[in-house]
C-alpha cells in the first residue's frame, strides 16, 4: 500500500442522539494518510460533533472509529491525543491566565497523559516555534496572545504530543487574510510530512483551494465524499456551486454573493467617536486617537490585522472599559463614561465577537439566553420577576426569523450547534431595531446560507434607522457589507476608504503598514 493510499483515519455507521436531536447519522468515511480532507456542512449538519466524537469528547451511540486502521474508542480528548490524533476546535482551550508554557506543559494532562517535563516543552517548543511560525514570550499569560497566536500555541500543544491526525474545527473563522495564508502554507507542510489533517470550514474557497478531498454532511448524513483534484498541482475538479448544491440541496442554492449597499439617513452622525485613546488590555496595541463617525442607515466596517486596536474599540464603545481620552457621542449625547446598561437602554446592541466568553451562557437555556441583557428593558416583565413565557415567545421569534435549530426554546443553549448559537446571539441584538449596532464577527461559523440572513438583516435594521459598526477579520464579509471601511493598524484609523476604493488589495496594504492612506 503506498503512503497516500493508507487510511489513517475511517468512520463505520456513527450514529449520535441527543435528545430529540439527530446529529449524526450512520456516518461512514475514509481519510487517507499525508492528506487534507474537508468536512463542509451547514451549520447543524453533524459536522462538530462527527469531529467530537473521533477526539474521543462524548461517545457514539452506535458505529465504529478506526484510526491507522485499528480500532478504537477514546474515553477522552487526553487518550486521543495520547493514540496520535488531536483537535483545535473553535473556541480555544487555553487558560488564560496561565503562561504560555504552563498552557503547554498542561496540554494533554489527565486521564494517564502526564504534563510534560518544562524544560523538555521549553526546548522543544523553541524548536516547533519557528517550524510554525509563533513568536511569543513563553512565561506571557495565554490570554494577552492575539488569536491567530493562541491558535498556534492550541497547535503547538498538539505537535508536542506528535500528534500524526490534526482536527480543525472553523480555523480562519477570526483570522485576517494574511494569518489564513500562512495557517494553510503550515497545513500543506503537515500534509508533506505524512500528517492527516481534518478541515472543517464553511468556507468553500478554502476547501477548494487547499483540500485534497471533501465529504459533504446534510442533516447528520453523508450525502457526497469525492476527491477535489487528482493531485496536489491540478485545478480542482468541482466548483463552489456544486459544494453549495449538496450542502443545502437543489431548492436551497442561493444566489452569488451581492453588494448591499445602503444609504445615509441624515446628516447628523447616530456614533461620534473623538480622539479615542484606551490602554492595550485584549490587543497589543489599543488605541491611539481614533476618530470617526457612523450615521443613521450605514454599516461602517472596522478592517484590521488582529491586536490592531479591535478589541479596544469595541469594549469603549459598548462600556466594558473607560478610554483614557477621547469622547464618544450617541445621537449628540456624550456616553463616553456612561456604563453599559444606560448604553443598552439608548439601543446600542452587541454581539460578542466571543459568542461563549461574552455572548452567552451554556448551561442557560435558549430562552434565556435570548433575553441576557434585554431583561432590564421591560419586554420581560420587572428585573425581580422576570417572565420565562415572555422570554420563551421572543426565542421562538428568533428561531424562526433565523432559522435556528433548536430542539425548543427551553433547551440548554449547549446543546445547539455553534452556528446556531451564534444565530441565537445575533437575533438578541435585531429582533428590535437598534439605534446603534456594535457586531464583533457576527457571521462567525456561520454556513453561507446564515450568513446571508445575518447581512441582510443588519441592513434591513440599517434601512429602518439603525446604524451598524462591523468589526470582521473577513475582507470579503466587509467589502460586501459596509458602505465604508475604517483601517486599523497598530491602534491608529490609517484611512476610511469608500466607493471605488473599496477593494481587497488597498485595503489588505493599509491593514499591514504597507500603504499610507489619506487620513480619516
Amino acid at each position: 500500500m503506498s503512503h497516500s493510499d493508507r487510511i489513517a483515519v475511517r468512520t463505520d455507521g456513527i450514529c449520535k442522539r441527543f435528545g430529540l436531536v439527530q446529529a449524526n447519522r450512520d456516518i461512514s468515511i475514509a481519510v487517507r494518510e499525508g492528506t487534507i480532507h474537508a468536512v463542509v456542512g451547514e451549520n447543524g449538519a453533524g459536522k462538530t460533533t462527527l469531529m467530537n466524537i473521533l477526539y474521543g469528547v462524548f461517545p457514539p451511540d452506535s458505529g465504529t472509529v478506526h484510526l491507522m486502521e485499528q480500532p478504537v474508542r477514546f474515553r477522552s480528548p487526553a487518550e486521543a491525543l495520547a493514540a496520535g490524533l488531536g483537535m483545535v476546535s473553535q473556541h480555544y482551550a487555553l487558560i488564560p491566565r496561565l503562561s504560555v508554557l504552563e498552557n503547554l506543559i498542561l496540554g494533554g494532562a489527565g486521564a494517564g497523559l502526564a504534563p510534560l517535563p518544562k524544560a523538555r516543552v521549553l526546548e522543544r517548543a523553541r524548536e516547533l516555534a519557528g517550524v510554525i511560525g509563533l513568536q511569543a514570550d513563553w512565561n506571557a499569560p495565554a490570554g494577552a496572545l492575539s488569536v491567530s497566536q493562541q491558535q498556534k500555541v492550541e497547535i503547538l500543544k498538539l505537535l508536542l504530543r506528535d500528534a500524526r491526525v490534526l482536527i480543525f474545527d472553523e480555523p480562519t473563522a477570526v483570522l485576517p487574510p494574511a494569518d489564513a495564508e500562512a495557517f494553510f502554507a503550515l497545513l500543506h507542510r503537515f500534509a508533506q510530512e505524512g500528517r492527516t489533517v481534518l478541515l472543517v470550514t464553511h468556507k468553500l474557497q478554502e476547501v477548494l483551494a487547499h483540500a485534497d478531498e471533501v465529504t459533504v454532511l446534510r442533516a447528520g448524513q453523508v450525502v457526497a465524499s469525492m476527491p477535489i483534484r487528482e493531485h496536489p498541482d491540478a485545478e480542482p475538479q468541482v466548483d463552489a456551486r456544486t459544494l453549495a448544491r449538496l450542502i443545502v440541496g437543489e431548492e436551497g442554492v442561493l444566489p452569488e454573493d451581492e453588494l448591499l449597499l445602503g444609504t445615509r439617513l441624515g446628516d447628523q452622525p447616530r456614533l461620534w467617536v473623538e480622539g479615542l485613546t484606551v490602554a492595550p488590555v485584549r490587543s497589543r496595541a489599543g488605541l491611539k486617537g481614533v476618530s470617526f463617525e457612523v450615521h443613521p442607515g450605514e454599516v461602517f466596517g472596522i478592517a484590521g490585522v488582529d491586536g490592531s486596536g479591535q478589541a479596544e474599540l469595541i469594549d469603549a464603545l459598548v462600556g466594558l472599559v473607560l478610554p483614557a481620552g477621547g469622547r464618544i457621542w450617541l445621537d449628540g449625547e456624550e456616553m463616553t463614561h456612561l456604563p453599559a446598561h444606560y448604553r443598552l437602554r439608548r439601543g446600542v446592541r452587541y454581539i460578542a465577537e466571543d459568542r461563549h466568553l461574552r455572548g452567552a451562557i451554556l448551561e442557560w437555556s435558549v430562552a434565556e439566553n435570548a433575553a441576557m441583557g434585554l431583561h432590564r428593558q421591560g419586554g420581560f416583565g420587572s428585573v425581580l420577576s422576570l417572565s420565562f413565557v415572555r422570554m420563551k415567545e421572543f426565542a421562538q421569534r428568533i428561531i424562526e426569523r433565523f432559522a435556528v435549530r433548536a430542539p425548543s426554546a427551553e433547551a440548554p443553549f449547549s446543546a445547539l450547534s455553534g452556528g446556531n448559537q451564534q444565530k441565537v446571539v445575533v437575533g438578541r441584538a435585531l429582533m428590535q431595531i437598534p439605534a446603534l449596532l456594535i457586531a464583533g464577527q457576527p457571521t462567525r461559523g456561520l454556513d453561507a446560507s446564515s450568513t446571508r440572513a445575518v447581512h441582510h438583516a443588519i441592513r434591513e435594521a440599517c434601512e429602518a434607522g439603525a446604524a451598524a459598526l462591523v468589526v470582521s477579520f473577513d475582507l470579503d464579509e466587509l467589502l460586501t457589507l459596509c458602505d465604508r471601511v475604517g483601517v486599523l493598524f497598530d491602534g491608529r484609523m490609517v484611512d476610511i476608504v469608500e466607493g471605488e476604493r473599496r477593494r481587497r488589495e488597498e485595503i489588505g496594504a493599509l491593514m499591514v503598514g504597507a500603504a499610507k492612506g489619506g487620513g480619516a
